[in-house]
């Protein structure tokens, strides 16, 4: 699954706001030249809330970014003395410290592109602690977002969620949609991939041949690679 690094988030957010605020500046040019003393304050007043703005993107960019860390921190049950990353003794320690650090950033941030990205790693903390019917329930509504990146991976996890509870007609119509309408965030062949896992256990026969369609269709892929190692399992 594609990952989104703070960088991306912030670049993002902060050239919206830096386009909305040259707008401002080139529809009122004539009022902020000619209006004297009111005009300086619109500038003031517009100029203070960028700022402020820009500052408050900076600390949702920072708490997500702290977040992530958490969620990908390594578990190690007795952790050396010389071991300097952020570790975990226990993946329910992990994740529980995670999902109160996401959801943190989801309230403070919520109008924030990190902070709609914070739900929907809130939703995979409580799949990995077993809090299934939750974390189904912030999947689905993440996958009805009008960010179709955010959008896609959301659905991808929520048909994990329903191939783990033997819903697995639910999981395939989730792929076919998500393989009709790929995303950056969640290409066509990595839904093939998923799609052929999932026909692995209902119909072998049919996982063989989307196998081979995939390691024909991205040849010298990681999803052509991975097809390909299922195809050689599957012929021992």
């Amino acid at each position: 699954m594609a990952r989104l690094t703070r960088q991306e988030l912030k670049k993002d957010e902060f050239a919206e706001r830096l386009v909305a605020v040259k707008g401002f500046f080139a529809h009122n040019r004539r009022r902020i030249v000619f209006g004297g003393g009111t005009a300086l304050l619109i500038v003031v007043v517009v100029v203070g809330v960028f700022l402020f703005l820009r500052s408050r993107q900076a600390n949702a960019a920072d708490a997500f970014s702290k977040a992530l860390a958490t969620y990908h921190a390594v578990v190690v049950a007795e952790p050396p003395p010389t071991l300097t990353l952020q570790h975990f003794k226990t993946a329910e320690e992990k994740y529980r410290e995670a999902l109160n650090q996401f959801t943190d950033v989801a309230t403070r941030f919520g109008r924030h592109r990190q902070g709609q990205w914070a739900r929907y790693y809130a939703a995979l903390c409580k799949r990995e602690l077993g809090q299934t019917m939750e974390a189904e329930q912030e999947l689905a509504a993440l996958g009805g977002e009008s960010d179709r990146d955010l959008a896609a991976v959301a659905k991808m996890a929520l048909a994990d969620v329903y191939q783990k509870t033997s819903r697995t007609e639910e999981a395939e119509k989730i792929y076919r949609e998500l393989e009709s309408n790929p995303t950056a965030t969640v290409p066509k062949p990595t839904v093939q991939i998923a799609l052929a896992e999932l026909y692995q256990r209902t119909d072998p026969s049919r996982a063989t041949a989307l196998y081979q369609q995939i390691e024909k269709d991205y040849p010298g892929t990681a999803a052509a690679d991975q097809a390909a190692k299922m195809l050689r399992g599957s012929a021992q």
